[in-house]
């Protein structure tokens, strides 16, 4: 279990560990640190800031869980946002899709 001295690198790396292993990823709570910027390229400001608009990066911000005042993010949840985002094969192919 995650402690509040342990990095966020760390419980990042436990929490993959688990997911490799076969724990349900819906069962897997992160917290804000480990996710930003860990798996999501974004400072906490802008995931706080993203909390109340409803939007991160130009999409729908990840869902997440409220614990009291504590907000954590499920790594389901976390691996859906990411997999649900645009790719493209060149940068140019990207302005044509922003425009």
């Amino acid at each position: 279990m995650p402690t509040k001295t342990q990095p966020p690198g760390d419980i990042l790396a436990n929490a993959l560990a688990r997911y490799r292993d076969g724990f349900d990823p819906a069962l897997i709570e992160l917290p804000e640190s480990a996710v930003f910027p860990g798996l999501i390229p974004a400072q906490p400001a802008t995931a706080r800031k993203a909390r109340t608009t409803g939007s991160l990066l130009g999409r729908p911000a990840p869902r997440f869980v409220k614990r009291g005042r504590t907000v954590r993010y499920r790594l389901k949840d976390v691996l859906d946002w990411l997999a649900d985002g645009d790719t493209y094969g060149s940068t140019a192919e990207a302005g044509r899709a922003a425009s």
